[in-house]
Order: structure tokens, then C-alpha cells, then sequence
């Protein structure tokens, strides 16, 4: 015990002395001293370093360590490398979870094998000391409260609460009648190739598959990959992939190899697929052509919990997107189809379809609407009245002669936050019609509107006067009929500054954007 003085009062602090195994040189006469109330968190610090400096003192007092000293003396163990050291306290680590991924800001290799080996030890035990509790170990950069709190640099004590409290709550599925251990992950691959740390734990994970289950969440391919991710794959429970991201360019041959992995992800939530294209082989081979599109468009079928979808240059869409919605049996929150041709067979059917009546968030950006019959638009958005909150239609080829339709229905979506209609050819009376028929749209927060056409020339450069006027009077006339927020009127590309005119809500002049 070590006394101090605060005030008149005699303060008794207590320190955690690690059962008596850490020599700390203090006298055991009382003292009278002056010290911070943090004092004893600093005499931890100390005896967690004199324990590391004796590496086989470390290992051979972790079953009789503390719980609450756990945690601080894996993270400094982590940040000093000490792959003995951390392979013995992965295997004694007395919580259900361990959060490894929080402390992994760079990949490392050594410590990857430390922590997996670690694991081997826990596996390999048939008869575990009762306080030897992991069940997952989770390599996803999330629960850095859990670390904060148990290193001191959080306001809590170590006490059973804050156990409960900031320990991890991982939900998994579990094989009948066998005890695994459950790895929790999230990959987000930037590389066409494969990096040394993930082909080592897929060596890995693949010897262990009857004691071992590994969850991946999120899956995001960032490249065209050089590998057969169904290789990679076949390491992960499929069912427990929630969201999917291929932010890349992949060919629709590469995807069809992926597509029965796709089928398999029975509660994948999120799906977004980025600029799929036709390789040359394909583009001349009707057969193989449309054997891909079958094998990929059957996959949606499996996809019973689908919420939101992002289809992006998917140019396999056209004349198909009625195959691909009628397989999906549970409506969808959003639907965002970019940059892709449709027909107006298509439209007609998303007007109608069956998923889409529960959406909240639709985006149509950068597919033309010039050639679609514009009461299709309307009907699209009646049936949309009651649940949509964001609508973009930025750069869909919109007309003056279209908006009349579309206006009517436009009113009736009263729950609408955020409207995007950028890169559409309206006139200053079209868009002050536009403006009027949103006096029911109370909760809108974020309007993106284009500049009118008369703020260009007759080459299409902008006249910056013109448009400071035209954008003048669009802005009274919606203070005339509701309070607006956060409003903007944006021009095509300015020649001369390579950005865009800008006519902010609350600006008296325009100003650019790059």
C-alpha cells in the first residue's frame, strides 16, 4: 500500500501487485507521499514492463494473472513484438473474444503467425484450464473501446461491469456437435495479387477447416484478380458474407467463375458491382455469352435477404433487368443503377416491380431517360410516394417535355430528404415549375438542381452574370414557397477554370467546383 496526502485527508491507493511476482522495491513502511490519482495506474505500467523484460516469468504467470492485467499486457506485448509472449497469452486468454484486429494497424507477418499459433495451442488442449475462455478471435478493425478501457486511457475501472461492457459481442453460426473456435474477418483486396499475410492464413485456416470457422462479413475485391477466388473462398462460411463489393473491372467471364460462390451467400444484405465488362472472347461466342449471363443472373435467386443494390456499368443489364429483379424475393431498400443503358422494356418492368415498392433510396445517375416514354417516369415514382428518401437523376438526358409528368407524382414523396436532378437540359421556367411542385417536400434537406439553359451561349460557355440572375431567381421563388436548407444550382463544366458554377443558398455569387 502506498499512502498520500490530498488536503487534510489521507488518501489509501491501492495497487495491483500481480499476486506477488513482480518485485517492486517498495517499502512496505507506511509513507507520506504526494501523488496523482492516476499514481497506480503508472506503478501497472511499470510492473507489466518488468514482466516482459522476463519472458519465461511472463508465460509461466499467465495462469495465475489477473484477468483485468490481461489486456494491457497483450497490447504491450503486441507493441513490442513479443511473438512468445503473445503465441502463450492468445491460448490463456481469459474473454470470449479477442479483438486482435484493432491493434493491427500494418500486417504483420510474425505477429500473424504468433497469434494463429496461439491458437493452435488452445485447439490442440482436450482437457483447457477453466479460465481459458476464447472463443473468437476477430482480426476486423472495430472494438478499439475494449483496448482504451482496459490500457487506462478511458474513464473505467476493471472491474466484472466493464467486462461485460466492452467485450465484443460476436454473433456466429455453430456446427452441430462440434467445438471450433471462430476467426472473424473483413478482406477488402486492393491487389490483383495475393499478399504474403492472407496466403498464409489461407494455408492455414485450409489445414483446420473441421475445428475452425472463419467469418468474413464484408468482402470487397478492389482489383481483377490474378487468383481463383473461389480458391480463396472455399476457407470462409458463405452464409455469413453480409455485404459485397467488386469495385473493380471485372470481365464477365472472371464473374461467372465467381457466380455460384455469389449463390451461396444466403444472407448477403449488400451487393455492388462496378463496371463488369465484355472480354473479346465472349463479345464473338454468343454461346459462351449467354451461358455467363445465365450462370450469373440465377445467382439473385439465392439471395433471399438482398436489401440494397448497386449496379454500376453493368452493361448486361439492357433488355435483362427484369430477369435479374424477378429473382429477388425480398423488397429492396435501395436500388442504384448508374451509368447503364436500359430499354424501355426495362423501365416499364421496374416501374412495376414487385421488389421495389419498400424503396427508400433510388438512384438512376447517368442511365438516359431521353428515349423512355416519360409516363413510365410518373408511375415509377407514384408507387414510390410513401417510402422514398433519395432520389438521384443526375445526368439522365431530362427534358422539359418529360418533367410534366413526372412533376405530379414528384409532389406526393413527401418523406424525400435529398433530391439530385445535376446534367439534366431544363429551362428557367421548367425548373421554377420543379421548385413549385416541392412545397410538400418539408423534410428535404440536400437539393441538387442543374443551372437553367439560358445561362449558356451558343457555344455552351457560361455567362456568369446570367447565371448569377437565372440562379437569383430560382432561389426567391423557392423561398416563396417553403424554407429551403442546403440548395445548390450547378452549370455544366466551365472552360476556363475546368469546374462547375455553383449557386450556393446562402452565396450572392456563384463560385466553382472541380
Amino acid at each position: 500500500m502506498i499512502y498520500g496526502k490530498k488536503g487534510r485527508q489521507r488518501v489509501l491507493l491501492k495497487v495491483t501487485c500481480l499476486k506477488g511476482l513482480i518485485p517492486l522495491n517498495i517499502s512496505t513502511a507506511p509513507v507520506c507521499v504526494k501523488v496523482k490519482m492516476s499514481s497506480p495506474l503508472t506503478l501497472q505500467m511499470l510492473a507489466r514492463s518488468s514482466l516482459l523484460k522476463n519472458e519465461a516469468l511472463a508465460i509461466s504467470a499467465l495462469n495465475t494473472l489477473p484477468m483485468e492485467l490481461f489486456p494491457p499486457l497483450f497490447k504491450d506485448a503486441f507493441k513490442g513484438k513479443q511473438t512468445n509472449i503473445l503465441r502463450a497469452m492468445v491460448a490463456a486468454w481469459p474473454f470470449t473474444c479477442l479483438p486482435v484486429g484493432a491493434l493491427m494497424k500494418f500486417h504483420d507477418l510474425k505477429i500473424l503467425e504468433a497469434v494463429l499459433d496461439g491458437l493452435d495451442l488452445l485447439i490442440q488442449q482436450k482437457d483447457r484450464p477453466k479460465s481459458w475462455k476464447l472463443e473468437v478471435l476477430d482480426f476486423r478493425d472495430a472494438h478499439h473501446n475494449f483496448w482504451n478501457v482496459w490500457a487506462g486511457t478511458e474513464d473505467g475501472v476493471c472491474s466484472p461491469d466493464v467486462i461485460s461492457e466492452t467485450q465484443p459481442v460476436v454473433h456466429h453460426p455453430e456446427r452441430k456437435g462440434k467445438e471450433v473456435v471462430t476467426v472473424m474477418m473483413n478482406l477488402s483486396l486492393k491487389s490483383m495479387h495475393l499478399c504474403k499475410y492472407l496466403k498464409y492464413f489461407h494455408w492455414w485456416a485450409k489445414q483446420r477447416k473441421d475445428v475452425l470457422q472463419v467469418i468474413c462479413e464484408k468482402l470487397e475485391f478492389g482489383a481483377l484478380p490474378d487468383y481463383n477466388p473461389l480458391e480463396l473462398l472455399e476457407i470462409f462460411e458463405p452464409s455469413c458474407i453480409q455485404e459485397l463489393e467488386v469495385n473493380a473491372r471485372w470481365d464477365l467471364r472472371t464473374l461467372s467463375i465467381f457466380a455460384p460462390c455469389l449463390g451461396q451467400m444466403k444472407n448477403l444484405q449488400k451487393l455492388l458491382f462496378k463496371e463488369i465488362f465484355m472480354p473479346l472472347n465472349c463479345f464473338w461466342n454468343q454461346e459462351m455469352k449467354q451461358q455467363c449471363f445465365r450462370q450469373i443472373i440465377f445467382q439473385f435467386s439465392q439471395l433471399n435477404k438482398l436489401q440494397h443494390l448497386y449496379l454500376n456499368r453493368v452493361f448486361l443489364l439492357n433488355a435483362r433487368l427484369d430477369q435479374v429483379l424477378r429473382n429477388l424475393h425480398s423488397p429492396l431498400q435501395t436500388l442504384a443503377i448508374t451509368r447503364c443503358a436500359l430499354s424501355e422494356s426495362d423501365m416499364s418492368y421496374l416501374s412495376q416491380c414487385p421488389s421495389i415498392h419498400h424503396l427508400t433510396r433510388l438512384d438512376l445517375s447517368g442511365v438516359y431517360l431521353l428515349n423512355v416514354s416519360h409516363p413510365i417516369l410518373g408511375r415509377l415514382l407514384e408507387r414510390l410516394s410513401a417510402t422514398l428518401q433519395t432520389l438521384k437523376l443526375k445526368d439522365c438526358m431530362l427534358m422539359d417535355f418529360q418533367m410534366g409528368v413526372i412533376l405530379p407524382a414528384l409532389s406526393q414523396c413527401c418523406q424525400l430528404v435529398e433530391v439530385n436532378f445535376m446534367k439534366n437540359f431544363l429551362s428557367l421556367t421548367s425548373l421554377k415549375k420543379l421548385l413549385q411542385h416541392t412545397a410538400n417536400l418539408t423534410q428535404l434537406t440536400l437539393e441538387m438542381y442543374p443551372a437553367p439553359d439560358e445561362v449558356y451561349d451558343d457555344i455552351g460557355d457560361v455567362l456568369p452574370d446570367r447565371f448569377a440572375q437565372c440562379c437569383s431567381e430560382l432561389m426567391e421563388t423557392l423561398r416563396g414557397i417553403r424554407q429551403p436548407k442546403e440548395v445548390y444550382f450547378v452549370s455544366k463544366k466551365c472552360l476556363d477554370c475546368q469546374g462547375f458554377c455553383v449557386y450556393e443558398l446562402e452565396a450572392s455569387l456563384c463560385s466553382c467546383w472541380e
